[in-house]
């Protein structure tokens, strides 16, 4: 059975009273919609767990698996030390997405959470402070890295979508043309800091961007969708790298695609 607002609260509340119950546990944040009042009724559990030192999460980890697995069926329990992460889904599908840090480094990553109890009477106000320079820290270099790595290639990836529709493979060209769109979308998210993977935060762009997003979708298996799909998007990507150094120039791709229709 899938779990229902109530078990979802439940959940909620028995998290809490084990973080309480754990000397090593200072602080306990939720973060994600559940901090602004969940907006569906599937939306998952997420927290941040403020520890008394970074020495103490693999113990914490092991802790929470301990009473999470005593209490609920779980289908999937996963710890990723490296991403300071853990995560549950249990039988009613129910996710619950932990991550792990010491309080002394104590940053919101997100504008949306709820301090849910502070022992040490610190750590709201380090996330706070936090979110002055916390977006520049996350997309500042992203942005950087994202338009180096996207001017390197993307020509070429265009090039090779209108030689795959010239030569009639549209399933190639199709898979091309999607890819670069994947790194157009990185480009947006970069520039209104929103989390672009998987498309997660996208739908709070504007709507002007959302629809030059959906222009560039190809509607038919033709030639003549693909071509009318490629220009879009060609035209989009080098407006939003204006400026940067491309080895191949949109004037020069335009005429190489005239060559090829």
């Amino acid at each position: 059975m899938i779990f229902t607002v109530q078990d979802r609260q439940e959940t909620f509340d028995f998290i809490l009273s084990i973080a309480k119950a754990c000397e090593k546990i200072v602080a306990l944040v939720q973060v994600g919609s559940g901090a602004v009042g969940f907006t569906d009724d599937h939306s998952d559990l997420d927290f941040v767990v403020a520890l008394d030192s970074n020495d103490s999460m693999k113990e914490v980890m092991d802790y929470f698996h301990q009473k999470v697995s005593r209490k609920y069926e779980i289908i999937y329990h996963g710890q990723i030390e490296q991403r300071r992460l853990e995560v549950f889904v249990l039988s009613n599908l129910l996710e619950i997405d932990l991550g792990f840090g010491c309080y002394e480094h104590a940053a919101a990553m997100k504008p949306a959470f709820k301090v849910l109890y502070d022992k040490t009477g610190v750590v709201e106000q380090k996330m706070i402070d936090s979110r002055k320079w916390m977006d520049d820290a996350i997309f500042g270099d992203k942005q950087k890295k994202d338009i180096e790595f996207i001017c390197s290639l993307v020509w070429h990836r265009l090039m090779q979508a209108a030689v795959a529709i010239n030569r009639g493979a549209l399933l190639r060209a199709r898979g091309i043309i999607e890819y670069v769109r994947t790194l157009y979308v990185d480009l947006l998210g970069d520039r209104y800091k929103l989390e672009s993977k998987l498309n997660r935060e996208m739908d709070k762009l504007p709507p002007d961007e959302i629809a030059k997003i959906k222009s560039t979708f190809i509607t038919e298996d033709t030639p003549d969708a693909m071509w009318t799909s490629l220009l879009r998007l060609t035209d989009l990507i080098y407006k939003e790298l204006e400026g940067q150094p491309i080895s191949i120039s949109k004037e020069m791709l335009l005429e190489y695609y005239e060559d090829l229709k």
